[in-house]
């Protein structure tokens, strides 16, 4: 396989990964449970943790919570689907690592800014990121979610002096809110996972920049919060 040829094949990898990551699960599920249009609700993502806000706020726990497990283990389907899709596809010839890298980022990337919303108004990419994780090894992702859980719940205890941790609706809004441990978390998080597998590093730093990226407005908000302090 040429050159050129392995090119125009990552450029099918990445298209097939974006128009995966592109279904808009959040909003079809709130659309269905709620009849409401996440996109303007809440923090307008289309996204996990602000559909179980809104459904929390018009049915039950117990249906906001199924409606949030539905949401996570869909989008996480997207990443599964985007990484086998691309491991399936190496016979074509392209550099298989290369491919993983771009499946990764491009799936993220179909999820956080989907064409059906005129590339706005997607999700955060997190759960997608998570079945990117299980699909590219397995193991690594309770040390990632681990990783991640400690810096979230260290940060709100240095916050608050203690944890508010009395319910599962109050565990989520932690997760949920805690920006600052969330941030912490996605950079301490690459340490463990190379130390792991040194291979998993630069597909998980792509999807990581990502999240980051789509963090941007809420860092720019924390760090005029801390100025006027």
């Amino acid at each position: 396989m040429n050159l050129i040829g392995s090119n125009n094949w990552l450029i099918l990898i990445a298209a097939i990964a974006y128009l995966v990551g592109s279904f808009p699960t959040a909003y079809f599920v709130t659309k269905r449970m709620v009849g409401r249009d996440i996109r303007l609700e809440g923090s307008h993502n289309v996204g996990a943790m602000n559909a179980y806000g809104l459904i929390r706020s018009i049915r039950t726990g117990k249906q906001a919570a199924t409606g949030l497990v539905t949401i996570l283990f869909t989008d996480m389907g997207k990443g599964v689907l985007a990484i086998y899709t691309t491991r399936w596809l190496d016979f074509l010839g392209y550099n298989p690592a290369l491919a993983l890298i771009i499946g990764s980022l491009f799936v993220i990337l179909g999820h956080n800014y989907p064409f059906c919303f005129k590339f706005r108004e997607g999700g955060i990419g997190f759960a997608t990121f998570l079945g990117v994780l299980l699909a590219l090894k397995a193991p690594a992702l309770p040390i990632w979610v681990g990783t991640m859980l400690l810096a979230i719940f260290v940060a709100e205890y240095i916050q608050v002096r203690k944890w508010n941790l009395t319910s599962l609706s109050k565990i989520i809004s932690i997760i949920g809110t805690q920006l600052p441990g969330r941030l912490a978390g996605l950079g301490i998080a690459l340490v463990p996972l190379y130390f792991f597998n040194p291979r998993l590093l630069f597909p998980v730093l792509a999807a990581t920049v990502l999240i980051l990226i789509k963090h941007t407005d809420s860092i720019k908000a924390l760090v005029r919060a801390s100025k006027s302090r």
